[in-house]
Parts: structure tokens; C-alpha cells; sequence
């Protein structure tokens, strides 16, 4: 017999089915196989709508297959529920950069920076966001910070072509 710590529960059958669930949809995810992770994804955050891989596993995959909308609300929601995880504000900036909500990108990706300064991926996808807008300015100066020199050399031409005209 196992001594279990107090507020602690054994895993009944609705945690196995959703830990067998998320675990068949990650590993498909992984091995490219999106459409197939969906429906195991999806199984899973039915049973546990809460949970946070789940959800970001999720979105992931809806961003994947270009259901925007359903990708946006759910890391609005991770988002929402961990408003200091720079990741999931890149995450949610890429929704909203691939549905040009621009500055609403832009606003994602400034507060992961703003989280973590080093984030390189944020800084970069800040720096497309800036490019999009036509603001070269801010645009190089986030992918120099992104180690991006080609990119920054390519706004310092689109500066440079603004001005001469």
C-alpha cells in the first residue's frame, strides 16, 4: 500500500485518457503530422481545457493549419493566464502577425522583449512586424538585436531608398 500526500488524488481514468491523448498528439505534431494530432489535441483539451500544454500544443497545431481564430483565442487565453511568459506572447504576436493585426503583433512581441530582453526570436519577428509597417528604423534596430545583420542591412537599403525619394 502507497501513502498518498494529503490533497493529492490517484490518476483515475480521465487523467490516463487525456495524458494517452496529449501524448499521441504531441508525437504526431512532432513527426509533421499535423492533421492526424488535431483530433488527439483537440480530445485532450476537451477532457482538460485548462491545461496549458494542451492548450499550446493546440494552438500550435491550429496556427499550423491556418485556423487563425481558433489559435488566437487560445493563446489569448495562455496568454491571459501567464502575462510574464515571453514565449506564449511570441506566440500569440505570430497570430496576429500572420493575420496582419500588426499592431497588435507588434504590441505581443514589444512585451516579450520587454519580458526578456535576450529573446532573439522576438526581437526578429518584432523586426518583420516593424519591416510590414514600413518602419524601417525600428525594424533594423530589432534585427541587429536578433543577430539578423542580413536583415539589417536590407532596412538600412529600404531607408536609404526612402529618403532619396
Amino acid at each position: 500500500m502507497t501513502t498518498r500526500t494529503k490533497g493529492t488524488k490517484e490518476p483515475g481514468p480521465a487523467d490516463e485518457e487525456f495524458l494517452q491523448q496529449l501524448y499521441r498528439g504531441s508525437e504526431l505534431l512532432g513527426a509533421g503530422k499535423v492533421i492526424e494530432a488535431k483530433d488527439f489535441l483537440e480530445r485532450a483539451h476537451q477532457l482538460q481545457p485548462r491545461h496549458e500544454k494542451a492548450q499550446n500544443l493546440l494552438g500550435l497545431t491550429y496556427f499550423k493549419l491556418g485556423l487563425f481564430d481558433r489559435a488566437a483565442d487560445l493563446y489569448e487565453m495562455l496568454v491571459r493566464d501567464n502575462p510574464v511568459d515571453p514565449t506564449l506572447r511570441v506566440n500569440l504576436g505570430l497570430v496576429y502577425l500572420k493575420t496582419n493585426a500588426l499592431q497588435r503583433a507588434a504590441r505581443e512581441f514589444e512585451t516579450a522583449t520587454d519580458l526578456a530582453p535576450d529573446h532573439k526570436k522576438a526581437h526578429n519577428y518584432l523586426g518583420l512586424t516593424f519591416a510590414q509597417m514600413g518602419e524601417y528604423g525600428r525594424a533594423r534596430e530589432h534585427f541587429l538585436l536578433s543577430g539578423s545583420d542580413a536583415m539589417a542591412e536590407k532596412m538600412s537599403r529600404a531607408i536609404a531608398a526612402a529618403g532619396s525619394i
